[in-house]
């Protein structure tokens, strides 16, 4: 009997400790299954991961501004054309803009530099060859020979005349004719003046309708030095007797009764002479030479303006692609978690 209860009690026990192991087991295969339940979520994808990621800490820096930004890039080539490309590797047509802006600058500055050193060339040369004494020795000629009366011509002649002989213009520097001539009483006479046209028959006696009297003349003699005065004066026919060939072969010729010599003919027989074309030709060189650099100066703008839109959508279309490759990849995966 006693046999029989321990036979009994330790079958109970065996039969316990089984009972619990596969408890046990059974618990840890649930709170397992629970924890695999809940898989890991993936990482969804940004732009910012496709974008460019330096070495260096400075890659957050301004400098990379223009590889992420549009605007930054326009504003980068706008300021020094070819950049903008450059910092997105674009290097042919970095070096283009660059190269362009580059010639641009040294042909602007070469063809400006040419025009002042012609320029003052030319006002070296008028300082030689034309003078305000001479012009005004002739105005009052002019007025005599074809009695002209008008106010303050004899306060003119009194300062071009001394006794009734001319005074000498000052040929070779001219400037100190300036000083000579006040140019207040000079433009009085002028715009007192009228066009007097050589014809036929009563011309030399003033009396209308013979003599064929036009409008007065259309300028007045600028500033002494100013730009318009270099200008004027190998520009317009009035200011041809103030040339020193004109001077030596007409106001102080011999013979000034002679009509011809103060009156204008408009038929080819009273053409300024030589040193007027001179002039003529010697201002039209630097002002050419200036136009071509005001012309340089505008291509350089345009450069500047194509560069930075060429910049601009240059990023704009990197950063496009970037995010539709993004947009694509994200697809892939979420496709592909799916599935499996």
């Amino acid at each position: 009997m006693i046999r029989f209860t321990l036979i009994l009690l330790s079958t109970l026990w065996a039969c316990s400790s089984i009972q619990a192991q596969n408890l046990s087991a059974f618990q840890n295969e649930i709170f397992k299954q629970e924890e695999s339940s809940s898989p890991e979520k993936p990482k969804e994808l940004d732009i910012s991961d496709f974008r460019y990621q330096g070495s260096y800490a400075s890659s957050s820096s301004v400098l990379s501004l223009p590889r992420e930004k549009a605007g930054a890039a326009f504003l980068a080539s706008a300021l020094v054309p070819g950049s903008g490309q450059a910092f997105n590797k674009k290097w042919v047509r970095a070096g283009l803009y660059f190269t362009a802006e580059v010639l641009g600058i040294v042909y602007y500055l070469d063809r400006n530099a040419t025009a002042r050193r012609q320029e003052k060339n030319y006002e070296e040369f008028t300082h030689q060859n034309w003078s305000v004494m001479a012009y005004a020795q002739w105005l009052v000629r002019y007025s005599d020979a074809n009695n002209l009366s008008q106010p303050q011509l004899d306060q003119l002649r009194n300062m071009v005349f001394e006794n009734g002989r001319p005074l000498n213009p000052t040929w070779g520097n001219t400037p100190a004719d300036w000083q000579k001539v006040n140019i207040s009483v000079l433009h009085t006479v002028e715009n007192n003046t009228p066009f007097i046209l050589d014809t036929p028959a009563g011309c030399w006696d003033n009396d209308p309708p013979d003599c064929n009297r036009r409008s007065n003349f259309s300028h007045t003699l600028p500033q002494y030095g100013s730009q318009q005065y270099y200008e004027l004066i190998s520009k317009y026919y009035q200011y041809q007797s103030g040339w020193r060939d004109w001077y030596g072969n007409v106001t102080t010729a011999e013979n000034q009764d002679a009509p011809a010599l103060y009156q204008y003919m408009w038929n080819g027989r009273d053409e300024p002479n030589g040193l007027f074309y001179t002039g003529r030709d010697r201002a039209e060189e630097f002002n050419d030479n200036y136009r071509i650099a005001g012309n340089i100066l505008k291509l350089l703008v345009v450069n500047h303006v194509v560069s930075a839109f060429d910049a601009f959508i240059t990023v704009k279309l990197k950063n496009s692609r970037i995010e539709t490759q993004a947009n694509l990849l994200q697809m892939e995966q979420v496709s592909l978690t799916w599935h499996f």
